[in-house]
This record gives C-alpha cells, structure tokens and sequence, in this order.
C-alpha cells in the first residue's frame, strides 16, 4: 500500500445534530419493535435483537438522509492526491 497511486485524503463533514437525531429515532424504533415482539425472551436476546434493529434502523436512516436530504448528515467535501 505504499504505492503512491493508493495516497489520497480528503475532507468530510458531519451534521451532529442530525446524527443525534438518527441515533435517537434508531434506538426508539429498536425499542418498539422488541417490545411488540420479544415477549418472555432472555436478556441476551433482547441485547443482541436492540443492537441488530439499531443498526438496520440507524444505517437505512442514515443512507436515506444522504440520498434524500440537502444537508446529509455525513458528506465527503473533497478527495484530493497526497503527494
């Protein structure tokens, strides 16, 4: 990987308050959806079925804001070479 072909860098952007956003829409989402369908399951399923939802739910939130929105919450400014 030393080649210089492979050196780039660049500049991205995050929208903090956006992100928080999905974060808590994620996590309010995972928490409705365990509670409507895990009836009487074990602790570990329950954290290991939150973590799975907020993670569909937090990346399709997010994949959805950058196609969608004008403002995306992560935004790749520039790529540039290093020389």
């Amino acid at each position: 990987m030393s080649d210089p072909q492979y050196r780039f860098a660049g500049w991205f952007t995050l929208d903090v308050r956006l992100l928080v956003a999905l974060v808590v829409f994620a996590a309010a989402l995972a928490v409705l959806v365990l509670a409507i369908k895990f009836h009487r399951r074990r602790w570990d399923e329950w954290i290991v079925g939150f973590l799975a939802l907020f993670a569909v739910a937090f990346l399709v939130g997010l994949i959805a804001t950058n196609t969608i929105a004008t403002h995306p919450a992560l935004k790749v400014e520039t790529l540039f070479a290093v020389p």
